[in-house]
């Protein structure tokens, strides 16, 4: 069956979820979803929770269908937050690193000093695999 004549069939029992499942599940299988948003915002006036509960739902897959594969294979937006969370944290522990080495200096302690020393390192060691990573993960 074709868009339309799914259309057609849910435009008379418009009330049936059933019918409008089938015609949204149709949508999406075929790349069809901007053409039903379409026709949801029509419907929205006589039905507006039948057409918010699937222009929310075609919404959405249009959302996973539209998402770039390096996202997808990462597992989407939540990683790319945690790594930007990451971020944060490497350049703080440069930042504490010199602090405890400055400290230790100051204050003629060797513990102090190794602990500075040792922050500093993995922060330039993270920061040169990072830069000579290629495929970007």
């Amino acid at each position: 069956m074709t868009e339309q004549e799914l259309w057609k069939d849910l435009v008379k029992d418009p009330s049936n979820e059933e019918q409008h499942q089938r015609y949204a599940n149709e949508c999406v299988e075929y790349d069809l979803e901007k053409q039903a948003l379409l026709r949801y915002q029509g419907l929205k006036a006589a039905y507006p929770a039948l057409s918010e509960k699937f222009i929310k739902q075609l919404t959405t897959a249009l959302e996973f269908k539209l998402m770039p594969a390096s996202e997808a294979a990462n597992g989407g937006a939540a990683d790319n937050g945690m790594l930007r969370r990451l971020n944060g944290f490497v350049h703080s522990l440069l930042l504490t690193g010199v602090l405890s080495l400055g400290y230790g200096y100051m204050k003629k302690s060797m513990l102090e000093i190794v602990i500075g020393v040792i922050m500093i390192a993995a922060y330039l060691s993270y920061m040169v695999r990072k830069s000579f990573r290629i495929d970007g993960r």
